[in-house]
């Protein structure tokens, strides 16, 4: 950052502390719990959320379990243009990113490890709807949201598939029925880039109404290259979506929609960690890291995805019940060049190809709401095509060294892995609510799912022919896969209305997300089982299988709304247990990635709270307290899983890897009149995240982190245009937000080095938004 930015960024700072300071009108804003529907300044009360949680509009302090809601306007102002951002403003939850864009999405500290993509998270997305069937969608662009919606605990009945730990649901806004305009640019001081956004909504007859909205972004990393010059992970984000809703007859209401999106990085947040040589970085997590790869242009890792979601959904109100249908198509295309030595060496680089593409059908019938037994039921297929091509070629110099069996032989020779994948799921749900009186409801819901999937697995290799590609990762001819998952999964409530406004609640929920096989697994297997130097299809299956993942969970709460609606104050207690839970690590060593079951569980507390002391002044607080562990066989000082003397395997009882115990946002906001035509607003938050691991057996420990944000905003009284300033992580503060052993084992054996990325380092973020 040149000195006239730098000087612009520390005024700005200086702006905000002072506004701050100033007691009359300081507050700090926890975006994480911003409602849906903005307060308006007149207002004397928290505002009502409603979600869709449960496939129903309703309030959310009406639904018997955590649900954490955060409006579009919210999430505009704070700058928050993905979901890894948006997580930060949602306790209980963390969203990491591996190196090679493996995502670890952890709710109350348990979900879907980094790396293998044959299979989906444990916490399911769906956009306007839609189910995402891919993790790699999980990253695509973020805008023109109306709001996100955060749903903890099994949600299987009516969710369905893959959200037996929970759910996000993004809302994206819809066409309104008169004509308008609105756009908001930014500019971000501290690393660099920029961003743009505009909508546009055009009524085409009193039946129809269309809303076109687009995005871009050209973002710098917070990690610098000492050797290329560039700041990564560099973000380049495209996004357009088309939006048309149709109303042919009063009781028909259609909507289709169409989005594009490109998204780009350039560059890698992740450094070498430890006492290495100087050519390889400084060796300490600050920011800056040393490493060059010759197969791009710009000497970087780079990341291409290029996705594409359609939607249409039809509502037909038949009087007595609704009708809904909604059927969806979803593909991607991406190819990933990784650099994963981490090294100006260029020894490792890993090259990836994915096609995927979805079709899903839901149909659903519904009665009203507000009547004795309310119900829903449905049918749900998927279909879904998944292609993965990966090239792992690796080169690294004379390692063993010389004396070592057999020196030069590990860790050197390319070979290419071929995963394709069909898959089909069908479901049938029904779920019911009886009101007994006035105080009490009971719900009940059971969901039936087939799941099938079809595997074609193989592995080729190329000159130079060594131990590492020939017995460490040996070949195999393309191996079809079969996998059948039949569930019946459900949830149940109890909800009983203490006073008009404080609601208990006790609710249970049983899960599944479906097994198969896996496409990161070594498959090692000792030379005399090999076949013509190849691994017989057995000892395939066998390597690369895994088990169906099953969840029992529970929760019991209050939710309250008090002092005239100005208080709210929720209060839980969760149980999460585990059976055959999907977990992966990267050793490090020969044994490389490994995905395997084992039990896991998380038990603990969430509270969330909102007070909005004055029209103008509000609190907020959200926290997490969650103990999440499981039971593994861990490795010895050799590297190797554990045995008892006769050889039978070792167990022991271990943290969950990025599982911190406590989450804590803090926060609160000012807005008010500066003159008769000016309002203006400050803000600041807090999140405070306690120390979590990264990889099983508690390794590779990331400190505790709490990082502040600030906001300063100003706008017209009828909020046609405004100015927004945002810093986050004003105090640069930083931990480790994934680490790992690194893939060269050079540094780990001669160094003790690993591999590890920061978390986002400071933003200082001036935007201006337009509306007519």
């Amino acid at each position: 950052m040149n000195q006239r930015h730098k000087r612009i960024a520390s005024a700005a700072t200086i702006a905000l502390a002072a506004a701050l300071a100033f007691p009359a009108t300081a507050q700090v804003v926890s975006a994480a719990h911003a409602p849906a529907t903005a307060d308006t300044p007149e207002s004397t009360g928290i505002a009502d959320i409603v979600v869709t949680a449960q496939k129903r509009s309703q309030s959310v302090q009406d639904v018997p379990v955590t649900v954490t809601a955060i409006g579009g306007e919210a999430l505009a102002s704070k700058g928050v243009k993905d979901l890894f951002q948006a997580v930060t403003l949602v306790p209980g939850v963390v969203f990491s990113r591996a190196p090679d864009d493996g995502l670890a999405l952890t709710f109350r500290g348990l979900g879907t490890q980094a790396r293998p993509q044959a299979f989906e998270q444990s916490v399911a997305l769906f956009t306007d709807g839609v189910f995402m069937g891919k993790g790699r969608l999980y990253s695509t662009s973020f805008f023109d949201v109306d709001r996100m919606e955060f749903i903890k605990g099994t949600q299987s009945t009516l969710l369905g598939k893959n959200a037996s730990l929970g759910a996000i649901s993004i809302v994206t806004r819809q066409p309104g029925d008169t004509a308008s305009f609105e756009g908001r640019a930014g500019y971000e001081f501290e690393n660099g880039g920029y961003t743009v956004d505009a909508a546009a909504d055009a009524p085409l007859s009193d039946q129809a109404s269309l809303r076109i909205a687009g995005h871009y972004n050209d973002l710098k990393g917070w990690v610098r290259n000492d050797v290329t010059g560039h700041n990564g992970p560099e973000q380049r984000d495209l996004g357009l979506r088309a939006t048309l809703k149709l109303k042919p007859t009063d009781n028909l209401t259609v909507t289709g929609s169409y989005q594009y999106a490109s998204n780009k990085q350039i560059g890698a947040s992740y450094q070498l960690v430890g006492n290495i040589p100087a050519i390889y970085g400084d060796g300490l997590l600050d920011g800056h890291t040393s490493q060059f790869t010759s197969l791009t242009q710009s000497g970087e890792s780079e990341h291409l995805t290029r996705s594409h979601i359609a939607n249409l959904k039809a509502d037909l109100d038949l009087g007595s019940v609704q009708l809904v249908s909604q059927t969806s198509y979803v593909a991607y295309k991406l190819g990933f060049t990784d650099d994963f030595d981490f090294s100006p060496d260029d020894s490792i680089n890993f090259l990836r190809k994915e096609k995927y593409h979805q079709f899903t059908q839901e149909l659903r019938l519904q009665s009203p709401t507000g009547g004795r037994f309310e119900y829903m039921i449905g049918g749900f297929f998927l279909t879904s095509h998944w292609n993965s091509q990966e090239s792992q070629l690796w080169a690294v110099p004379g390692f063993p060294p010389a004396g070592g069996p057999p020196p030069g032989q590990l860790f050197n020779g390319p070979f290419f892995n071929s995963f394709v994948q069909d898959q089909k799921a069908y479901s049938a749900f029904a779920s019911g609510t009886l009101h007994l009186g006035d105080r009490l409801r009971v719900t009940g819901g059971l969901r039936y799912t087939r799941e099938e999937k079809d595997i074609v697995y193989g592995r080729t290799n190329a000159a130079p022919f060594t131990v590492w590609n020939t017995i460490a990762n040996p070949s195999f001819d393309p191996t079809p896969l079969h996998h059948n998952s039949n569930f019946l999964d459900g949830n149940a409530s109890l909800q009983y209305d203490l006073t008009r406004d404080v609601m208990a609640y006790a609710s249970v929920g049983h899960g599944s997300k479906a097994g198969g096989y896996v496409e990161t697994n070594t498959i090692a297997v000792p030379p005399p089982l090999l076949v013509n130097g190849k691994v017989p299809a057995a000892l395939v299956d066998a390597g690369s299988f895994i088990a169906d993942e099953k969840v029992w969970s529970y929760e019991a709460g209050f939710k309250t709304t008090l002092l005239d609606r100005r208080l709210r104050f929720n209060v839980a207690a969760f149980w999460t247990k585990i059976t055959n839970f999907q977990d992966t690590i990267f050793t490090g060593g020969p044994l490389g990635f490994i995905t395997f079951n084992g039990p896991a569980r998380s038990r603990g507390v969430e509270v969330e709270s909102a007070f909005q002391v004055t029209p103008h002044f509000r609190l907020d607080l959200g926290a997490t307290y969650a103990n999440a562990d499981g039971v593994i066989q861990p490795f010895d000082a050799s590297g190797l899983p554990a045995v008892d003397a006769s050889g039978n395997p070792v167990f022991a009882r271990y943290r969950k890897s990025q599982a911190p115990k406590l989450i804590v946002n803090l926060g609160a906001a000012y807005e008010g009149p500066l003159s008769r035509s000016l309002d203006w607003s400050a803000g600041a938050s807090m999140r405070h995240r306690s120390s979590m691991y990264n990889q099983r057996q508690e390794m590779f420990l990331s400190k505790q982190l709490t990082t502040v944000d600030l906001s300063l905003g100003i706008k017209s009284s009828d909020d046609r245009w405004g100015l927004d300033l945002v810093a986050k992580n004003v105090g640069n503060a930083i931990s480790q937000d994934f680490a790992s052993p690194s893939a060269d084992p050079r540094f780990a054996a001669f160094f003790g080095a690993y591999l590890a990325g920061p978390n986002a380092l400071r933003t200082i973020m001036l935007s201006g938004r337009v509306k007519f």
